[in-house]
């Protein structure tokens, strides 16, 4: 019983003194750490995607709310924009109309008392009838 139980102790030992050859590495390589790196890869990958997938959504929503906030700017101005410009208007209609209506006004003004001066002038050259 000594005997065999030497042998099988030599036996297990025996496997620790051998060699790997290059051919081993490589087939523990490819069979066992192989797999292992491309399942950690995959996942890492996996999750490297989620999250700019994530950082995309993000931004994109930023980008909206900035969008929305420009275009309700954007309108408002537009329709300031619009008031100044019939404002300016309006102001180069003053500015162009009202000297003429002062102009005409005054001519009027002037006529008629051009008109009551003949007037006047007309009764003193006409004759007085003589007084009996």
């Amino acid at each position: 019983m000594k005997t065999v139980t030497i042998l099988f102790l030599l036996l297990l030992t025996a496997s620790a003194f051998g060699e790997l050859t290059k051919e081993d590495i490589r087939t523990i390589l490819k069979e066992e750490v192989r797999p292992i790196i491309k399942e950690e890869v995959t996942a890492s990958e996996k999750r490297v995607k989620e999250y700019i997938d994530l950082k995309i959504e993000t931004v994109n929503a930023r980008i909206d709310a900035v969008d929305q906030k420009l275009s309700a700017r954007i309108d408002a101005l537009e329709g300031s924009v619009s008031r100044i410009w019939l404002a300016i208007l309006a102001l180069i209609a003053a500015a162009v109309a009202l000297p003429q209506l002062i102009i005409v006004y005054s001519d009027r003004k002037r006529e008629k008392e051009i008109q009551l001066l003949i007037q006047q002038f007309r009764e003193k050259d006409e004759p007085t009838p003589p007084r009996s």
